[in-house]
């Protein structure tokens, strides 16, 4: 059902949007930020760290496939986001609290996994709600926009997070993380108020149909090629991607002040440049952007091999370039592939394809992780014979650069390929 687009109300909610995502972001900077370096203080090992980092996420991925149904019962994405948004806030202090005080991992693992179920469900109905929102001509230059800003709050809410962390470390580092998850928690309030400022257009506008979707119907063959495409290749970054954490803390031994520099400094270039990827989206195709960034992305993993073997004066700093030019290609890439999906969805059941996609994703980061974490526990002894400068983590690395090589060539790797 079509009705009349309210322009007026929907710019100021589009700026609102961004206020809003500004208060997550803080959240995010401030607590998602430091799950990896959490676990890290809980003396958790990497294995049990990859776990951690991926089973919650694909739990998540699963249960939100649920989303749709409560969209219908509620009729309303701005309540149901709330409801979402409130449960969250409430889960950020409790995983602090279950973390500290138990010693049980598999408590631990589940109570992650409700927080994880809780977070991913929002993509769907929220990538509904913005895809109504935005004209299909300026979503590149909005979305560009809006993430640039959120990402200035992020940055600056990692960078105090992880001056804090810093200050407490040899003091009490309990008491700096949990300054973290209240700052978190606060913030997260912050951006439930502004949510529900936004406008929402009538239940009956989105055509949002209920039942399943079938992604081998011919109608969805571009966009299951491309789910496959966006699963696969998020198996291979996620193979050393939870482990990124671990090679900077324990391998590199670099500080919290240092990991702090290391995660924000990074983000300095792929922060400004979301402006210019938005334009240069409108004006190039998503396409273009996906193939050149991903090619990029798929030799990162080598570079990191590299700098285990410098120097100990030289190692921080270039790291900060590799992960500048890391951030720079995956913040184009990301911008392109959520333009790229709703190009595919056409206005029509984006929350349950964005669901078939999250879902996809989620499994895929999960098996992922799985994988890297598994082959560092084990320590690739068949390889390790050959390589034994080689540390089990810059092995699973160059694994991981391989397979991210193989779908991009298969995917991409021809101009008259397409996703």
């Amino acid at each position: 059902m079509q009705t009349k687009r309210k322009t007026q109300n929907i710019r100021s909610s589009l700026k609102t949007s961004t206020i809003e995502g500004s208060w997550w972001a803080v959240m995010y900077g401030s607590v998602e930020t430091y799950f990896g370096a959490f676990f890290e203080f809980l003396k958790y090992s990497s294995y049990e760290i990859s776990i951690l980092s991926t089973l919650p996420i694909f739990i998540g991925s699963i249960f939100q496939n649920y989303t749709n149904i409560f969209f219908h019962l509620l009729r309303s994405r701005k309540l149901l986001l709330i409801i979402l948004k409130l449960v969250q806030t409430i889960l950020i202090p409790g995983i602090f609290y279950i973390g500290v005080k138990t010693d049980n991992f598999y408590i631990f693992l589940l109570f992650l996994c409700f927080y994880f179920i809780i977070a991913i469900s929002q993509m769907s109905p929220w990538t509904s709600w913005m895809g109504y929102l935005v004209p299909s001509r300026v979503r590149g230059r909005y979305f560009g926009h809006r993430s640039q800003i959120v990402r200035i709050f992020m940055l600056i809410s990692s960078l105090v997070a992880g001056t804090i962390l810093n200050a407490y470390n040899d003091t009490n580092p309990i008491l700096g993380f949990g300054i973290l998850f209240g700052i978190g928690f606060l913030a997260s309030i912050g951006s439930i108020v502004y949510l529900n400022q936004q406008y929402e257009p009538p239940y009956q506008t989105i055509d949002e149909k209920e039942g399943q979707i079938n992604l081998n119907d011919k109608k969805f063959k571009s966009i299951k090629k491309f789910i496959t495409y966006d699963s696969l290749s998020e198996f291979a970054f996620h193979i050393s991607g939870p482990l990124m954490m671990v090679f900077w803390l324990r391998e590199q031994n670099f500080d919290y002040i240092e990991l702090a520099i290391l995660i924000n400094v990074s983000q300095f270039l792929g922060l400004f440049s979301l402006r210019y990827w938005g334009k240069k989206i409108d004006q190039l195709g998503t396409f273009t952007t996906i193939r050149g960034t991903s090619f990029c992305i798929g030799i990162f993993p080598m570079f990191w091999v590299c700098t285990y073997f410098l120097p100990e004066e030289l190692k921080l700093p270039i790291s900060l370039i590799i992960a500048s030019l890391a951030s720079l290609m995956f913040s184009g890439r990301a911008l392109a592939m959520d333009n790229r999906l709703y190009e595919h969805m056409l206005g029509q059941n984006m929350i349950k394809l964005t669901s078939k996609r999250i879902f996809y994703r989620g499994m895929s980061i999960f098996f992922g992780g799985l994988l890297g974490g598994y082959l560092t526990k084990n320590e690739l002894y068949i390889l390790h014979k050959n390589f034994e400068y080689l540390t089990p983590i810059l092995l699973v690395f160059i694994f991981s650069s391989i397979i991210r090589l193989l779908i991009w060539a298969y995917y991409l790797g021809s101009k008259n390929r397409t996703i």
